[in-house]
């Protein structure tokens, strides 16, 4: 049967390619350039990386609101940007709202909400994929990051407009208060489909003035380059990190943990707390940022992966990468996104979030050499199964698929 889309407009903050949200919006240009599609990329800001050659791109700010010289006309925008309005809607009138369709991955940084008062206003179907909380929390990410915690407070409620949980300040907080009013506002207008990652993000958002209780969970693809290389499990040592230090993906407790047990560790990664644990635990491996190359070989010399995110994280796919490139276990904390596709005692292990003693009782089960052995096989005979769902053709598939639903 013939597609009635023709066309899809990429929408996200950023064209440089940078962070994982960007990662996907490029990897879905890709999948559907190569299935036919006339493909766009809409960004509120550059540089325009080199692997969007080839595609038409157009930026509609010279950079994010938060870094403009001019900080009131930047908070402004971030409100409710003129300039991507109009920008969007003269790439808009190039198109046919019969068959063109808006995919939305981001727009708080560099865009703002302006963009979905575009599309109701030139008519389009819209989908917008949920790769953070901004659609109901003020700060994105139901944490407190004063108190580095996750928050259990209703969004937008009289104690969660008290509560100084900004990264910034309580004038930021409250700033965002405002936004998440007037972006609601705009999004009411152009009627989009939410496209959750994974039945965890969605109970995050669940009962939000935009779910309809039907959700639609598209989760993210992921390819891993080269070969799998399952190894020996018995020639397997230490466990790893991967990520980046800060508060939020709690580093340390993975230093305190694997120093408490005294066992190898190794950390790649970089950010603000990285030179305060390198110094404090010298015991453990700290590599700085690595290339994939360097990462593939982590994979497949550590006995598992572990994660420690102290935040709701909403789809974290290092995991997926160290199954498919050694076949390796990982461990997770109990609320992180993970745990999507992480099986306790399958694939994986969980652990109380924050717990050191619940991690290090993960870690030593890995430990004993007959359940390590019999953990890494369920994680190998699940491989199949978990690599076509994440497969890039699934991910073209199903997104396709959810274009044309949007006319039914």
């Amino acid at each position: 049967m013939d597609k009635r889309v023709k066309n899809v407009i990429i929408v996200d903050d950023t064209a440089d390619n940078f962070g994982g949200t960007a990662q996907i919006a490029y990897i879905t240009a890709v999948v559907l350039r190569d299935r036919g599609y006339n493909v766009v990329y809409f960004a509120g800001c550059g540089p325009i990386h080199s692997r969007l050659d080839g595609f038409k791109v157009v930026v509609a700010n010279e950079q994010p609101f938060l870094e403009s010289d001019n900080k009131v006309a930047g908070a402004l925008s971030g409100l409710h940007s003129k300039k991507s309005y109009e920008r969007f809607c003269a790439l808009l009138n190039q198109f046919n709202p019969d068959d063109t369709v808006v995919h939305v991955h981001s727009w708080t940084h560099a865009l703002s909400s302006s963009i979905f008062d575009a599309i109701a206003d030139s008519g389009f179907k819209v989908l917008v994929t949920l790769h953070e909380y901004f659609l109901v929390c003020p700060n994105g990410g139901f944490y407190d990051y004063k108190k580095h915690r996750i928050c259990h407070l209703k969004a937008c409620s009289a104690k969660c407009i008290r509560c100084n949980c900004d990264k910034r300040s309580y004038v930021q907080k409250l700033y965002r208060v405002v936004r998440i009013a007037l972006q609601n506002r705009s999004i009411k207008r152009a009627h989009p489909k939410f496209c959750y990652l994974s039945d965890f993000t969605y109970d995050i958002m669940r009962g939000s003035e935009f779910d309809d209780g039907m959700p639609c969970i598209l989760p993210n693809p992921i390819s891993v380059e080269g070969e799998l290389s399952l190894g020996v499990p018995s020639e397997k040592n230490g466990y790893l990190f991967v990520g980046r230090f800060d508060k939020e993906k709690n580093p340390e407790l993975f230093c305190r943990a694997l120093t408490s047990l005294g066992l190898p560790g190794t950390l790649c990664g970089s950010g603000p707390e990285f030179e305060r644990l390198r110094d404090a635990y010298p015991n453990l491996n700290f590599l700085g940022w690595c290339d994939k190359d360097v990462l593939a070989d982590q994979f497949k010399s550590n006995k598992a992966l572990v994660m420690t995110s102290s935040w709701y994280e909403a789809s974290p796919l290092v995991c997926l990468e160290a199954m498919f490139a050694s076949g390796i276990p990982s461990i997770v904390p109990e609320t992180c996104g993970a745990i999507a596709y992480i099986r306790d005692g399958v694939n994986g292990l969980l652990f109380k979030n924050g717990d050191v003693s619940s991690l290090c009782e993960a870690i030593s089960k890995l430990e004993d050499s007959n359940y390590y052995e019999m953990l890494c096989e369920s994680t190998r005979r699940l491989l199949p199964s978990l690599q076509e769902d994440r497969s890039y053709e699934t991910y073209a598939n199903r997104v396709s698929n959810l274009y044309e639903g949007l006319y039914v």
